[in-house]
């Protein structure tokens, strides 16, 4: 199976890809709608690294186990 995420822009109830050329020209596919507004601001601030690291702390994942888990998701990914 493979699949693609493009990133959309909504106006007005129509869905533009700021990609066109990645989309199949023919296919199904599934949007995921993130909020715009105060609250996508403020999950911004947070770096990458740091929700890492949170979700780190928060799985009392120690360093070995951190990077077996980014391991796993990298294969997932190919």
């Amino acid at each position: 199976m493979s699949y693609i995420t493009v990133e959309v822009e909504i106006d007005h109830g129509q869905i533009v890809a700021r990609e066109p050329a990645k989309l199949p020209e023919k296919g199904k596919g599934l949007l995921t709608v993130l909020e715009s507004g105060e609250s996508s601001r403020e999950a911004g601030n947070t770096s990458r690294i740091e929700a890492f690291h949170a979700l780190q702390k928060s799985l009392d994942l120690d360093d070995a186990k951190a990077s077996a888990w980014m391991d796993v998701i990298r294969d997932g990914r190919r």
